[in-house]
């Protein structure tokens, strides 16, 4: 029952945040006749198509046109170029947008930094929202993940672990005073971390945690396997591989469900690990 309260309270929290960055709110907010409110207006006309279509786009530009100082158009004339990998154009409008209003928009734009490996760029933006902002919590745009793992991953792939480490942790200690924020993989991603550092025990009690939040995840018994390979613990490390296999077969088609691509568990690797 706690697992599914806590589904739903994180399902409630992405779709406020899926219904402020789709949904502009209310244009009545702005000044009658002001540019604004006129594209507002516009952009809730523009929705009404399908995203990116060129209806969509030419009334966006036409917002744009007469209300240069409302962010929401320029955000929501980015996300098709973005998923189309048009990034540098998604790039050019999100800044618009990020210029106005960088608390609302400054996520957006670092996750799509992470994910095309400029990480740098994604520290940068995070750290901003984070420190200068002083954001409370804010999810990627599926919803799994809060955006501080994100800047903590990115630290890793820049090379240091430890200052990714510790926004993991700044992370975990928002959620001592509000539990019911913990997602379901956060715990993963502090042992990725831990183990990416060489802090294998650290790593372990993570692992650990993260079975008792969610036990169907193949890579958390892979990265056990592991850490139990490394203590030439072999019976114990042959017994979490053949669970990450089962569970690859079950559900994930020969592949691990992992928001990092960097650190994919591919199925052909959990078999040699069983071989050998």
């Amino acid at each position: 029952m706690c697992y599914y309260k806590k589904l739903c309270f994180l399902l409630l929290i992405f779709i406020c945040q899926v219904l402020f960055l789709f949904g502009q709110g209310n244009c009545l907010i702005y000044a009658e006749d002001s540019g604004e409110r006129k594209a507002c207006e516009l952009s809730y006309r523009a929705i009404e198509y399908r995203q990116g279509s060129k209806e969509s786009q030419l009334l966006f530009d036409k917002a744009i046109e007469v209300g240069p100082k409302y962010a929401w158009v320029y955000y929501q004339k980015s996300v098709p170029f973005f998923k189309r990998g048009l990034f540098a154009e998604g790039v050019n409008l999100i800044n618009k947008a990020i210029e106005l209003e960088p608390q609302n928009y400054l996520y957006y734009r670092a996750y799509w930094y992470f994910y095309n490996r400029s990480y740098e760029f994604c520290i940068r933006d995070l750290e901003a929202l984070y420190t200068v902002h002083k954001d409370f919590y804010t999810a990627i745009p599926s919803g799994e993940l809060e955006m501080r793992l994100l800047l903590a991953m990115a630290y890793a792939q820049s090379g240091d672990v430890s200052k990714g480490i510790n926004w993991a942790l700044n992370l975990m200690d928002t959620y001592k005073s509000q539990p019911h924020l913990k997602g379901f993989y956060d715990h993963f991603c502090l042992g990725i971390l831990y183990y990416q550092n060489n802090q294998f025990d650290l790593a372990e009690a993570e692992f650990e945690k993260q079975l008792m939040v969610q036990d169907n995840f193949a890579d958390t018994y892979y990265y056990l396997g592991l850490i139990k390979e490394k203590e030439a613990e072999h019976i114990a490390a042959q017994g979490y591989f053949k669970q990450a296999l089962a569970r690859m077969n079950q559900e994930h088609g020969g592949y691990s469900l992992n928001f990092f691509t960097e650190f994919n568990t591919k199925k052909e690797d959990v078999e040699k690990k069983i071989i050998n």
